[in-house]
């Protein structure tokens, strides 16, 4: 397997960079022991395949009290008592696969569906200048928690508007964007430090209910598809320029 789409190892990259430690969810290997640490530490958490793409896998774990929990799988939720149960549900799920377990974001809302960012950064052949070429919100399709809209049957909208629609409509615009625009860009140093040849990175970004800027998943190779998506194409010409140039 190629060490570009390892998500362990670019997570273990970017967390370990003193500037973006504060903005990468805490994520440990999944092993019983990791996940029921995170599970007491954090109430809700992610498990993902190390290897995957797409949304594909991933689960989400809620811990209710009682030695209840909620899973969240596509749109299907269970509750399930106790905390073999739980984790023999979880394991039956995923099998052999690698898998890590991720603290969960609260991200904000739109129309009650949950919305993360895609961002592409790139840079031209030649050129140490990293730009940010294109952001758009990725809406997740009524009750699922993934946001990739082929899987979820979501939607996609220019970032602006998710922010005017969404539940932190309250917090500046500008200053949202001002610092979506400084992580990603930090980010992709960071990972430039690693994959020197690389010229192009899709960054999975979260905001918090705090309009807090966090760093779900970096991607080596990211679809252009959202961009062409969209019904103004400006942002995706702009990123198939910069891939030519």
């Amino acid at each position: 397997m190629s060490l570009s789409k390892d998500k362990w190892l670019k997570y273990r990259f970017l967390r370990s960079y003193k500037p973006l430690a504060l903005h990468v969810p805490e994520t440990q290997r999944m092993t019983r022991n990791t996940f029921w640490k995170l599970v007491r530490k954090y109430t809700h958490v992610i498990v993902k395949p190390v290897w995957g793409s797409r949304g594909r896998g991933v689960i989400q774990i809620s811990s209710i009290g009682n030695n209840n929990y909620v899973l969240h799988y596509e749109n299907i939720r269970t509750t399930i008592h106790g905390k073999e149960q739980t984790y023999r549900f979880i394991k039956r799920k995923i099998g052999s696969a690698s898998y890590m377990v991720q603290r969960r974001i609260p991200r904000p809302t739109i129309g009650g569906s949950p919305f993360d960012l895609r961002v592409i950064i790139q840079r031209k052949r030649n050129s140490a200048k990293w730009v940010v070429t294109g952001k758009v919100a990725k809406v997740a399709g009524r009750g699922y928690i993934v946001s990739n809209h082929e899987r979820s049957k979501g939607s996609l909208l220019p970032v602006p508007i998710a922010l005017h629609r969404s539940t932190i409509r309250h917090y500046s615009t500008q200053h949202l964007l001002s610092k979506i625009q400084r992580v990603s860009i930090l980010s992709s140093k960071r990972l430039a430090s690693y994959f020197p040849r690389h010229r192009i990175y899709g960054l999975d970004i979260g905001l918090d209910n705090n309009g807090k800027v966090w760093i779900i998943e970096a991607n080596l190779f990211p679809s252009r598809s959202h961009f062409l998506a969209l019904r103004d194409k400006t942002m995706y010409r702009r990123i198939t320029d910069f891939k030519k140039s």
